[in-house]
């Protein structure tokens, strides 16, 4: 549609084709589609950014920090080994054998898995971690682009609001390692189409029931922690429209919303079934998570949105260490900084706009899920106060202890993106019915444009990650003993004890060694979390094996130096023996990079004689039959 020009002057013709607000115009007026494909360009580059000169693929090396991309990497290798071995992918003994894993209490992502499985079967269970990890950014952002485009009509507010959450602090953190939460390109359609199903009640009501049930399942086979959160969310903004629109609700309305829910529920109850059975009634299940509840450390601190920490790129060196002082729990678990700019826009487009009412509920969803991520008391400049926040009471909901309120940060940005976004749409609109109406610019009008491009524009700087983010390589983490022959006296699916022993606290290598390996061996020892045989002693470290001097011996070398190191005794060595015996090990094998090696191997010498030295480890082999 042409816009019309009323001042045919010669000065307003100057004006007009000067005017940069006509930029404003024709990036508005590119086709959805285009703009789309564009944007996702766009995207795709900027992520390549993030782990550079990783590049997805690239098998000898694996984005993340510390030990989790070791065990995300195994679980999402481990679905398509159990499904295709004929075992059940929600349970294993794969790993702290002999009492196992409930993997539908861990990170498990058998959605992913099953994705992955062609990348997983010929480049590895690491490359597919890489792979996905890099595209939860792109996918993330061109999600929430697409959904804000639909409830905006703006192509400029829609890849701002993409860009602010498919790059935001909260997901460039968990992309250090934690897949499953940085992968979350699915709540922004949870939101949009429960949206559809409550309010604007257009589509088909079945269809869209559909599509719901199908997020949602989607959601808890990626995270079940992010689908408790996001439906948590729906239903209290549902409960919220509800209130304030009671005199809409007629009778066609509900029958319309019942209809959307029934196979919505049916859908995402047959898929989330034997995986939700598994995680509350299955063997070895774990009721209590390590951290959560209402002591839980990781939440955010009130000034928490304003101060940036290391992990940006842009921050004057005063804020960097403010905001790190103000990390609560993890530092890759704070992801609530804003930034001024975007706090301005924020608040700019609540206020200026309060009476649009989507803006206004918005806004309202974006304070609230703010609040709750400041935890169960409020936290000021590090400093506990005595003051009970609503996540106190939401914690005590079944299911609950085990979210962490930090991590509620990705829809506070989710819905500030929204807010602001919405409110750069209403002005957008502005601008071309200025320039329909009149050719002349009004001062006022220049600095309303200018303002919001420049808080714009250093709302991205100000939330730039700091790149790149960090990698580690894979070249020496497996030693060739385990794809050379003498590997293959290890009966397929027999269970060894290895040095370094597996605990989260000092070395994972042994997982690293088991996905080189395609799973052909059980490994005692466990990065996951499994119930303990104490009250309250649900953990992260594996399952007590005795006799317990064993364990005790590999894992005071692994650990920093300390005083009194454990003697090699006859009885010791009689351990070593009955432990052998007891869990039918068919082999020790022992790295000889790993630290203290020699009194490892001295130890196993003396219980079984000379090991075999190939391809960088001490091994014994044949030890049961």
């Amino acid at each position: 549609m042409k816009t019309t020009v009323r001042d045919n002057s010669a000065r307003g013709f100057s004006i007009l084709r000067n005017d940069p607000r006509r930029w404003v115009i024709r990036l508005e007026s590119v086709s959805p589609r285009r703009f789309g494909q564009v944007a996702l360009g766009i995207f795709v580059l900027m992520s390549l950014l993030i782990y550079w000169p990783w590049w997805p693929g690239n098998s000898h090396i694996i984005p993340g920090l510390g030990s989790d991309p070791s065990i995300q990497s195994w679980f999402i290798g481990y679905v398509p080994f159990a499904i295709l071995h004929g075992h059940n992918p929600f349970f294993t003994t794969y790993m702290d054998y002999p009492q196992g894993v409930n993997l539908a209490a861990n990170t498990l992502m058998p959605l992913l898995g099953v994705v992955a499985t062609p990348i997983t079967l010929l480049f590895g269970a690491t490359t597919s971690f890489g792979l996905l990890i890099w595209l939860s950014y792109p996918l993330s952002a061109i999600s929430c682009m697409w959904v804000v485009r639909k409830w905006s009509g703006s192509n400029i507010a829609s890849l701002l609001a993409g860009y602010l959450y498919g790059f935001s602090p909260y997901i460039v953190h968990q992309g250090y390692g934690h897949l499953n939460l940085a992968f979350v390109p699915l709540p922004p359609l949870i939101f949009y189409f429960s949206f559809t199903a409550m309010v604007t009640q257009t589509a088909n009501a079945r269809k869209n029931g559909i599509i719901l049930g199908l997020l949602i399942a989607a959601q808890y086979l990626i995270s079940a922690e992010i689908a408790l959160t996001t439906v948590t969310i729906v239903v209290c903004a549902a409960v919220a429209w509800s209130l304030v629109n009671w005199r809409r609700f007629s009778q066609q309305r509900f029958i319309y919303l019942t209809n959307v829910a029934l196979p919505c529920v049916a859908v995402a109850s047959v898929l989330m079934a034997f995986p939700l059975w598994n995680q509350l009634f299955g063997t070895y299940k774990v009721m209590t998570p390590p951290y959560g509840g209402i002591a839980n450390p990781i939440r955010t601190d009130l000034w928490g949105v304003l101060y940036p920490t290391s992990l940006q790129q842009v921050a004057p060196t005063f804020a960097r260490v403010i905001g790190d002082r103000l990390t609560v729990g993890a530092a890759v678990e704070n992801g609530s900084y804003l930034g001024l700019p975007l706090i301005i826009l924020f608040l700019a487009s609540f206020v200026r706009f309060w009476r649009r009412r989507w803006i206004f509920f918005s806004g309202l969803l974006a304070i609230g899920c703010w609040i709750l991520s400041l935890g169960p008391w409020l936290v000021v400049d590090t400093r506990s106060t005595t003051i009970r926040l609503p996540f106190y009471y939401l914690a005590q909901l079944p299911f609950f202890p085990s979210v962490l309120p930090a991590r509620l940060s990705l829809f506070v940005i989710f819905f500030v993106g929204l807010t602001t976004a919405l409110g750069i749409a209403e002005w957008s609109k502005n601008v071309h019915q200025g320039l329909a109406m009149s050719a002349i610019v009004s001062t006022r009008s220049w600095f309303r444009a200018i303002g919001v491009a420049v808080l714009g524009i250093a709302a991205l700087v100000t939330l730039a990650p700091k790149l790149p983010s960090p990698t580690q390589s894979l070249n020496d983490t497996t030693p060739s003993f385990f794809t050379s022959v003498a590997s293959n006296t290890i009966p397929d699916g027999a269970p060894i004890l290895t040095y370094p022993y597996t605990i989260p606290t000092y070395s994972q290598l042994p997982i690293y060694w088991q996905i080189a390996t395609s799973w052909r061996w059980r490994m005692m020892g466990a990065y996951a979390q499994i119930p303990y045989p104490y009250p309250n002693g649900n953990d992260l470290f594996p399952w007590p094996t005795p006799p317990l001097s064993v364990v005790n011996y590999l894992e005071y070398w692994e650990g920093p130096p300390s005083a009194s190191p454990p003697m090699i005794t006859n009885q010791l060595v009689l351990d070593v023996r009955s432990f052998i015996k007891t869990y039918s090990l068919s082999a020790v094998v022992v790295d000889l990079k790993a630290a203290n090696e020699a009194q490892v191997v001295r130890l196993f010498t003396k219980a079984f004689g000379p090991p075999v030295i190939e391809g960088g480890v001490a091994a014994w082999l044949r030890l049961h039959h």
